[in-house]
């Protein structure tokens, strides 16, 4: 069920986050986000030692394009966003000493975390958030709301309309980047330099709120926010939250390595 993914080479170091699924296409028992994570996972490992960011982002994006194509879909991924291979990463490159972050994923150095987020997400996470609280006041229980993920049926609709934002060049603050087999505004990509002194570099999905130094402190803090706030409205807002059966509100990775 997991579509996060962990690629680890001589040259490369990865965390992929296949997106959740919000159309109605799957490859055979896998979603689409699991499928994408799969598929970008066995990509990575060819990649050139000395490739730039530039070039690792047409060979995965070809890759996507090319199971579309293989398979008799890309008419489909054309028309719908929502049934694309879709993912976000995060990859360090050794030989340039460079993270590059496509998408939402996260990365640490030096006492810093550095994020991607979408602006789309941002909103809609606004709305769930004051869906919930509302009917909290109302008399639902923390129960109730975890067992039906009201909030997140509420705003389905939407999280599956902003699958036509992805990689669009004409959608204003909304736009933002993945890897889903279409065209990437390379402008949208954050690159960061790692400084030579740096001894460690985290790389993680966005299922961590906080990013820590540390596994162990990183799990700390969700189980915290998990328990303070399991609705992902307060502290922690969000497009999903903890919902019956679940041990967290996302899927999550946490890739540390030394630099050392």
């Amino acid at each position: 069920m997991c579509e996060d993914g962990i690629v680890t080479t001589d040259d490369f170091a990865a965390v992929i986050d296949g997106s959740t699924s919000k159309g109605t296409l799957r490859f055979g028992k896998k979603t689409s986000g699991r499928m994408a994570m799969e598929l970008l996972c066995e990509e990575l490992t060819s990649l050139p030692a000395e490739c730039s960011v530039v070039q690792a982002v047409s060979q995965l994006t070809s890759c996507l394009r090319q199971y579309y194509q293989q398979h008799d879909l890309y008419e489909e991924a054309v028309r719908y966003g929502e049934n694309r291979l879709t993912a976000s990463t995060v990859i360090y490159s050794r030989h340039r000493r460079e993270v590059w972050m496509i998408g939402d994923c996260l990365c640490r150095f030096n006492g810093q975390t550095y994020e991607n987020p979408k602006a789309v997400d941002r909103i809609l996470s606004g709305i769930r958030a004051d869906i919930l609280r509302y009917l909290l006041q109302k008399g639902h229980s923390i129960s109730d709301l975890q067992h039906s993920a009201w909030g997140r049926k509420w705003i389905f609709p939407y999280l599956k309309d902003q699958c036509s934002f992805q990689n669009a060049t004409d959608a204003g603050p909304f736009c933002y980047t993945v890897l889903d087999g279409f065209p990437v505004d390379m402008k949208r990509i954050r690159l960061l330099s790692v400084p030579m002194d740096s001894a460690d570099l985290v790389l993680a999905s966005d299922g961590y709120p906080v990013l820590a130094d540390t596994w162990t402190e990183s799990e700390r803090i969700l189980a915290d926010l998990l328990e303070r706030d399991p609705l992902c409205i307060y502290k922690n807002p969000s497009t999903k939250g903890l919902i019956d059966g679940n041990i967290s509100f996302d899927d999550r990775t946490y890739l540390r390595i030394s630099l050392s």
